[in-house]
């Protein structure tokens, strides 16, 4: 039987923390929840920083569906192409873009798109990190005179 050092142990709990806590992570989300009035555009702002960029696949934006699970909307390769996801819901198509970096921004919405959204980075190894958030779309304002 073999048995681990406490140096093998050390080395190995650096490596881990290190592949798990170094390489991705947000540096921006956006509030939980959002607000965004009826007819505007919602923008919600995501922001990562990542140590090597060939660690990170891409950026997939998804929401979720009357159902709880969640649908492909966006997917932003990093050349900068972003295309809609195969599976992009039809409530969505040509309402969705992607500006900057990494923040969504969805076009007119209505009390329909009040639910959740999701930014995921695809890393070349191991877990997706992920950020959802709630999206309440409140009426307009009106000023009776």
């Amino acid at each position: 039987m073999n048995f681990l050092s406490k140096n093998d142990v050390k080395n190995a709990l650096f490596i881990f923390v290190e592949c798990v806590g170094g390489v991705l992570k947000f540096t921006l989300e956006p509030p939980d929840p959002s607000y965004a009035r009826n007819g505007s555009n919602a923008k919600m702002m995501w922001d990562y920083n990542v140590d090597n960029p060939a660690k990170l696949l891409g950026i997939i934006y998804s929401v979720k569906g009357p159902n709880g699970a969640f649908t492909g909307m966006l997917i932003k390769s990093m050349d900068g192409s972003v295309a809609d996801h195969q599976n992009i819901p039809t409530a969505y198509k040509g309402r969705v873009r992607i500006e900057g970096r990494a923040a969504l921004v969805i076009e007119n919405v209505t009390p329909q798109d009040s639910t959740e959204f999701k930014c995921a980075l695809i890393p070349s190894t191991g877990k997706d990190f992920e950020s959802a958030i709630q999206l309440i779309v409140t009426g307009n304002m009106y000023c009776k005179m």
